[in-house]
């Protein structure tokens, strides 16, 4: 088999002069597999035999500036060519428990089979000559890629990393995969080892992002817990049951793959798409804490704030606000469309403001509703015909304050430390329907 991988001019220029000094390139990886599957691909990972270290940041060196990681990993980046990886064959070998101990050991004359030995899925293996377009598939990724197979290419080596375990369910999810048995297998293994242990938050929280962002997160995120891998607070979702009355999908672990694949298709239309998927995830993590015998599981949006404390995994702050936030309020909307104050969804504008848009939690709202395993179509048409008419009278944003901290200056109001206080009493007064004026003479008269 033929391919032909889309590169820059740029990008051919420095190709021909590698290959001009003596050195063999070839597409790997990703770009591979991604055009062979007619999808888009953005980075494009190169690797070049027949080379030394020296020679190749001689020879990039004069296409602009390159930035080396070190001879023994044997790596390069252009700054002309940001997507472009060039990289010299390699092996490795194990040398401790973490994720990163591994030792490279850089061979510019190494066989190709042997070269393409160190790749984890079959898919990833494959790569392709530049100068014949030629693919050279040792380990049967061609077949795996038609088949929607995802299958390891060394057992042997492939429980040496344990990021593989969750890097395979990014594949499974962006690409609708299903892993052979013997991958399953193997990562089963290696979790009963407790191997994901050794990986860092940020390693979790990168390959998590992955899953969430991909076509189907429910068969990466399944697939995590058919091996046993899922942390504690997922985990208990699989054995919290709902009263199959409301939720005859089963488990909150089938309710919330069942959210997270709707969020999946619907995430560009909201302001953060990542933030938004991983509160998909974790909107029900309180159910697990507060579920009765029978099924109730009351207030457990508010003990899912107080278990996401303890969730690791997200470090940023401006996220984990964001997230807190959809699982405190995601079934508040749905409620006041059953009958409410107006007053109520101007609370909880205010709540909200600046931390959550409205239309974030819509979606979430419609998701949660539609994912109980029926369908809700009456439900969310009523929904939508409440919200809209609310948007319509009262917007989409908080009010603007009508009372300021200047203005209980200018009121000769001069205890300062209750002013945040009088602020929000204030503005409750505002959303009761009190002009500027009534405010200010009640807040004196409560001062």
């Amino acid at each position: 088999m033929h391919l032909d991988i889309k590169i820059t001019a740029l990008a051919k220029g420095v190709l021909d002069d590698l290959v001009a000094h003596g050195g063999k390139v070839y597409f790997v990886g990703g770009c591979v597999r991604d055009r062979l599957l007619n999808r888009d691909y953005k980075d494009i990972d190169v690797e070049v035999h027949h080379l030394q270290y020296e020679e190749l940041i001689e020879i990039l060196s004069k296409h602009g500036h390159v930035h080396t990681f070190g001879a023994s990993f044997a790596v390069v980046h252009l700054d002309e060519l940001k997507d472009y990886e060039f990289a010299l064959p390699r092996t490795e070998t194990k040398i401790g428990e973490r994720h990163q101990d591994f030792v490279v050991h850089v061979r510019p004359d190494l066989d190709l089979k042997l070269a393409c030995a160190r790749r984890d899925f079959t898919i990833n293996a494959m790569m392709c000559d530049y100068e014949t377009g030629e693919v050279h598939d040792f380990y049967g990724g061609l077949t795996d890629l038609k088949n929607g197979i995802l299958r390891e290419v060394n057992p042997k080596h492939f429980g040496e990393d344990p990021l593989r375990i969750l890097r395979a369910a990014t594949f499974i999810s962006r690409y609708m995969l299903r892993p052979a048995s013997s991958l399953e297998k193997q990562c089963r293994q290696m979790c009963e080892a407790h191997s994901l242990e050794s990986l860092s938050i940020e390693r979790i929280y990168d390959e998590y992002s992955r899953i969430l962002m991909g076509t189907q997160p429910s068969l990466g995120l399944n697939f995590i817990k058919n091996v046993h891998g899922l942390p504690k607070y997922l985990e208990d979702l699989v054995h919290t049951i709902q009263r199959a009355d409301f939720h005859p999908e089963g488990s909150v672990w089938n309710h919330t793959l069942l959210v997270v694949d709707l969020c999946a298709n619907i995430k560009e239309e909201t302001s953060w798409p990542l933030a938004f998927m991983w509160s998909a995830l974790l909107h029900d993590i309180g159910k697990p804490k507060v579920t009765t015998p029978e099924g109730h599981a009351y207030n457990h949006h508010l003990a899912g704030v107080e278990v996401f404390k303890d969730v690791e995994s997200i470090q940023d702050k401006k996220m984990r606000r964001y997230v807190s936030m959809m699982i405190k309020q995601h079934m508040t909307l749905m409620v006041l469309a059953k009958g409410s104050r107006p007053i109520k969804y101007l609370r909880l504008l205010k709540e909200i403001d600046g931390i959550v848009p409205l239309n974030d939690l819509i979606w979430i709202s419609r998701c949660d509703k539609m994912g109980r395993g029926y369908i809700a179509s009456r439900q969310i048409e009523a929904f939508n015909e409440w919200i809209n008419a609310m948007i319509e009278t009262y917007g989409d944003h908080a009010p603007a304050p009508l009372v300021t901290g200047k203005d209980l200056i200018e009121a000769q109001i001069t205890d300062h430390k209750r002013y945040k206080e009088l602020l929000d009493q204030a503005y409750e007064w505002q959303l009761e329907g009190l002009n500027k004026e009534q405010i200010i003479r009640r807040v004196k008269r409560e001062r």
